[in-house]
């Protein structure tokens, strides 16, 4: 399921940060329409490392940006959200219609919840789709601890080697030993136009890709990472991609 939602700001001025803003909007919208599904999501203990299979991506005209800002003149960002589960979907556009019109107080700036958009989802039928980025795609190393945790390039090979080592455990994740034997047959060839954009979050900057990527892949998978994403960190707003 996707969704296009209206968000204006009060005055121009966004942090670097913003996916941190943006994240805050959507857990205050979960908590406040169902502390049930907010809890399971974000404070249970197995949440920490919970995949989800949900992602966004901003979209903000004409910006600037500056040493620690991002200039919006027309004071408005629209948040493009993408789910796998239905439930998630529906859990995102009832949480923000019931708060759509609210004004909330975030970093500086008071933004409120405008216009939803259900928008069209394109089918898969084939075994190959290009997609293109819409947020950067994250390549995460992780030993354990955040003191061990390294962020990779789709560029290089080490980089493409984790990618499908993530992939591969995400893939078991969801749909359990059907992904592990399916998993065999992905090929994945990253675009000569892709490249490294270094992007602030929580305070770090985590070294991610844009650009586009053609999958070879059964249908259903390509399909998941059509609506859940692509790469580490998706439910922090990396790895939603549309298809060329």
């Amino acid at each position: 399921m996707r969704f296009s939602v209206e968000l204006i700001l009060e005055n121009e001025a966004l942090p670097k940060d913003k996916n941190r803003i943006i994240l805050s909007i959507m857990k205050s919208c979960f908590s406040s329409y169902n502390q049930e599904y907010y809890q399971r999501l974000y404070e249970e203990k197995e949440s920490k490392n919970k995949i989800k299979d949900f992602t966004f991506a901003l979209y903000m005209q004409n910006c600037r940006f500056t040493k620690d800002e991002i200039i919006i003149p027309d004071k408005k960002v629209i948040l493009n959200f993408s789910a796998y589960s239905p439930e998630d979907g529906i859990m995102f556009y009832n949480s923000f219609l019931t708060n759509k019109g609210k004004k909330q107080t975030i970093h500086n700036n008071i933004i409120t919840i405008g216009k939803m958009t259900l928008v069209k989802e394109k089918p898969i039928y084939d075994q190959q789709v290009i997609f293109k980025t819409l947020s950067p795609i994250v390549v995460r190393e992780h030993g354990g601890d955040n003191k061990k945790t390294w962020y990779h390039s789709l560029e290089t090979e080490e980089g493409q080697a984790i990618f499908m080592e993530n992939l591969k455990y995400q893939l078991s994740d969801v749909f359990g030993e059907r992904g592990l034997l399916d998993f065999e047959d992905i090929k994945v060839e990253v675009d000569s136009d892709i490249r490294k954009v270094k992007v602030k979050n929580y305070g770090i900057e985590v070294h991610s890709s844009i650009g586009k990527i053609r999958i070879k892949a059964q249908p259903y998978i390509l399909d998941y990472l059509y609506k859940a994403g692509i790469g580490s960190k998706r439910g922090s707003g990396f790895g939603m991609v549309d298809i060329v």
